[in-house]
């Protein structure tokens, strides 16, 4: 189905391999990999900002995540947020990846087939969205 001009949004139900499309016309959701990847990598270094602008600018406070407050204590701030930007990131992609596995390991009949494509944009967008509102109040920590 197509409204005469080229939007270049796939039809429903069809769509190029790594591009994940619901919806159809002007209001379709796509993403790929890279750029669900883009959003939990934004999500996480607005966290990781705000940790170290926080942590930095107010004495009265400090960070409660104990990986986080090791890894800061052993390798210093900086290098220290950098460290679980890179667990952080990977355990996410890990866990939306792992969809895929299930997806082929089990049956037919218990995952639905869009199921891998639809867990990996609820996870990384869901991921990036709540690194994102810690980097806020994060930052609501200074006023």
């Amino acid at each position: 189905m197509s409204n005469g001009s080229d939007s270049g949004v796939s039809e429903p139900g069809v769509s190029e391999p790594g591009v994940y499309v619901a919806g159809s016309g002007r209001y379709a959701v796509g993403a790929t990999r890279p750029g669900l990847l883009a959003v939990l990598v934004a999500g996480k270094a607005l966290d990781a900002v705000s940790t170290v602008t926080v942590l930095s600018l107010r004495d009265d406070v400090y960070e409660s995540m104990w990986f986080t407050r090791t890894m800061m204590a052993e390798l210093g701030m900086v290098t220290g947020v950098l460290v679980t930007v890179i667990v952080a990131v990977a355990g996410v992609a890990l866990l939306a990846e792992s969809a895929e596995l299930l997806a082929r390991v089990l049956p037919d009949s218990w995952a639905p087939d869009d199921y891998p494509a639809a867990f990996r944009v609820v996870t990384y967008c869901s991921a990036g969205a709540w690194y994102g509102f810690l980097g806020m109040h994060n930052f609501s920590l200074l006023f």
